[in-house]
């Protein structure tokens, strides 16, 4: 059993690791981005659309982070120092990789960090923090229950990441105007509520991981039960807001049908779109 000691000497080591991670995982960003100057961008520039997507990426990070610290040790505090260190490596590597991977999927005629740094788009930026966000959501998901069986982990990663990238192919598809062209254009209140859509789909996808699978045939059952629930989720929340919540006017009217896109109105369906995932997923895992 610990002492106190040893307590507050095992979690500054392990804070000092995930901050060691944070500064590998900066580099490796730019590694994976030469065509432009991080920095410049930053401060130079002010590029907010950058930001946007720069955060997205920490954040999504965080959740593999999370994901590492959370998932089973070996017990030996040496090992999982050593252990949180590799994982988190092929962690921002996974991330870096797989956002790339997702850009095209879902965004095959435009490269989005084109988009940010020549025009600044900040639709753009949001979408590419939401893909950033959701990935390592996914990603973290899988390290907290597969870690430590390699196989299984990459197998789970692959397929999550497939079914992750339908949050946002869905949304557009259940919505009646076309979310890529208003995302390219500029329209920031449809880029949250796609991006939200998206993110709500990768919660769901992370729920699938957390409870205890017997075998495969059990996880692949999980996790297409809470991808289902995606599937009805989204429109019968669409509706909810729609209908009920924002009575005096329509949702899409709001985002695409006027002059300037009511950016509120994204907020709070992409809002809803996710406290629907966390809602579903606390009363499912009850």
């Amino acid at each position: 059993m610990e002492t106190s000691f040893e307590f507050v000497w095992h979690s500054a080591v392990f804070l000092l690791v995930c901050l060691t991670l944070f500064f590998v995982a900066q580099l490796a960003f730019r590694m994976f981005n030469p065509s432009f100057n991080v920095n410049m961008e930053l401060t130079e520039k002010d590029n907010l659309s950058f930001f946007l997507g720069y955060l997205g990426y920490f954040l999504g990070f965080l959740m593999i982070i999370g994901g590492v610290m959370k998932s089973e040790g070996s017990g030996d505090f040496y090992s999982e120092i050593i252990l949180s260190l590799i994982y988190g490596g092929v962690g921002i590597v996974v991330l870096n990789l797989t956002s790339i991977i997702l850009d095209k999927i879902i965004h095959p005629k435009l490269s989005l960090w084109d988009e940010i740094i020549a025009h600044g788009n900040a639709s753009v930026g949001i979408s590419k923090g939401a893909h950033y966000f959701s990935t390592g959501l996914i990603v973290g998901g899988v390290m907290l229950t597969e870690v430590n069986k390699p196989l299984e982990a990459g197998i789970f990663l692959l397929l999550a990441l497939a079914i992750g990238s339908i949050g946002f192919m869905y949304y557009d598809f259940i919505t009646p105007f076309k979310v890529r062209k208003e995302i390219y254009n500029g329209n920031v209140a449809a880029a949250i509520g796609a991006g939200g859509a998206q993110i709500a789909f990768a919660i769901l996808i992370f729920s699938g991981f957390q409870i205890i699978h017997s075998s495969w045939q059990e996880s692949m059952m999980i996790i297409g039960v809470d991808i289902a629930a995606g599937f009805i989720l989204l429109p019968l929340i669409r509706w909810v807001v729609d209908k009920l919540f924002i009575p005096s006017a329509k949702l899409t009217d709001e985002i695409v049908n006027q002059e300037k896109p009511n950016i509120g109105a994204g907020l709070f369906e992409a809002a809803s779109y996710i406290g629907g995932a966390l809602l579903f997923i606390w009363c499912w895992n009850l």
